[in-house]
């Protein structure tokens, strides 16, 4: 991500009570409005989609609104870490996967809604739950699906599928509504892999080949190989998550430069989902050297809130730290200068998260984002060209513009 375009961004789920500033996913994160606002975007949890199918699908319109609503494409669910899971998503009857798929494409929202935040204690049991889930314990009903307001009126839980929200009741969910969420959400998206792949199958052949071919040119040019840029991102995914691969998908693919998406050189993504704990991990391998350019983690109860100035700039020091130890850990490499960055808004709140810039002379600098209560969820390599402090920054939360002015001050190391 180039520094003109570094977003004050995180993902979360969509909560209707508290619209004051859009909690939003961390890096769908070269999306701009047509005017060229940037955009604090509403996010369902995933830190990105899949590049192979949203190439082949941003020609297809109905397919694209898909997406945009559930964020699957980043995916591969028909590969499910567990066999009981899968043979519960092989077993869906075909009438109940075209409900799912035919829902989804009428809806006009970009993620599910949800009537209120889930309580610390729902988020605990929800994770506690889905492993449970990956392990074959499964609820005893579905989710009541309802057509209105009216109609949703009448449960305490729900989904109300014209505007994708999960109607959640007063009281705290029990373990079975909670499974009832994830069963749903797993059925739902496997549903729509299942429909895309088979709709799309021409489209998927040919830009596979496409792929092998832009690999191979890559070999031959001296570049490394998918599995060398694998392993790479296995290793990488230890070291600066302390994340293993046990319980979760990988998918990867081959992507070649494009400017308009600030891809300058030819990488590997290999990514790790599981999409029933909503755990994401995204990783950037150069594809002729082998180095690692960006890595990101997201998932659905990685929320972040803003903080008052004050309190913002009293946590710089311990974030620092805590960059410092993360740069000279997992990337190793020497820099001149530290500068601090986050945005600084109208109602004295110092946004959602706060990066930390190690820079060289040249200006090329690797960049660590966290969140202000110090979870690290983003490392890139970056640059400072054309950051300044006190710059204007003007921000879209989803309803309006907001003027920003960007803090970007050296630190002493």
């Amino acid at each position: 991500m180039g520094v003109e375009e570094l977003r004050d961004s995180v993902n979360g789920i969509r909560m209707k009570e508290d619209m004051r500033r859009a909690v939003i996913e961390n890096v769908t994160r070269r999306t701009q409005q047509p005017d060229g606002r940037q955009t604090e975007q509403e996010g369902s949890g995933k830190i990105m989609q899949n590049r192979k199918k949203s190439r082949i699908m941003k020609n297809l319109a109905a397919a694209a609104l898909v997406v945009a609503v559930i964020g699957v494409a980043a995916v591969p669910v028909r590969a499910l870490v567990n066999s009981l899971v899968k043979e519960r998503m092989e077993e869906m009857p075909q009438e109940e996967k075209e409900t799912y798929v035919e829902t989804l494409k009428e809806q006009e929202v970009e993620a599910d809604g949800y009537t209120r935040a889930y309580t610390e204690s729902e988020k605990e049991r929800y994770q506690e739950l889905a492993s449970q889930y990956q392990a074959g314990t499964f609820p005893r009903e579905a989710v009541t699906q309802v057509e209105s307001e009216e109609e949703a009126a009448s449960y305490e839980l729900c989904f109300l599928k014209p505007t994708s929200t999960f109607c959640l009741p007063d009281r705290e969910l029990t373990d079975e509504e909670l499974l009832q969420i994830i069963d749903f959400i797993t059925k739902r998206d496997y549903a729509f892999e299942e429909d895309y792949a088979r709709e799309h199958a021409e489209e998927i052949a040919a830009q596979e080949e496409q792929e092998k071919a832009e690999i191979a040119r890559n070999v031959e040019s001296g570049g490394i190989t998918e599995q060398q840029a694998i392993e790479i991102a296995t290793r990488k995914l230890y070291e600066i998550f302390g994340v293993t691969e046990d319980g979760f998908e990988r998918n990867s693919y081959y992507d070649e430069p494009d400017e308009m998406r600030g891809l300058r050189e030819a990488v590997y993504c290999v990514n790790w989902s599981n999409i029933i704990t909503h755990q994401y991990y995204y990783f950037y391998i150069d594809a002729q050297d082998g180095q690692m350019t960006w890595a990101a983690h997201s998932g659905e109860f990685i929320h972040a809130q803003s903080v008052e100035l004050e309190e913002a700039k009293s946590r710089i020091p311990a974030l620092q730290a805590q960059a410092t130890e993360c740069m000279e850990r997992t990337v190793g490499e020497t820099y001149d200068k530290v500068y601090v960055y986050y945005l600084s808004y109208p109602d004295g709140s110092a946004g959602l998260s706060v990066g930390f810039f190690f820079a060289r002379e040249d200006q090329s600098a690797w960049s660590i984002t966290y969140t202000w209560d110090g979870l690290m969820y983003e490392i890139e390599e970056n640059g400072i060209s054309g950051l300044e402090d006190g710059m204007e920054r003007e921000m879209w939360n989803g309803e309006e513009s907001i003027k920003t002015n960007v803090v970007f001050q050296e630190l002493e190391q």
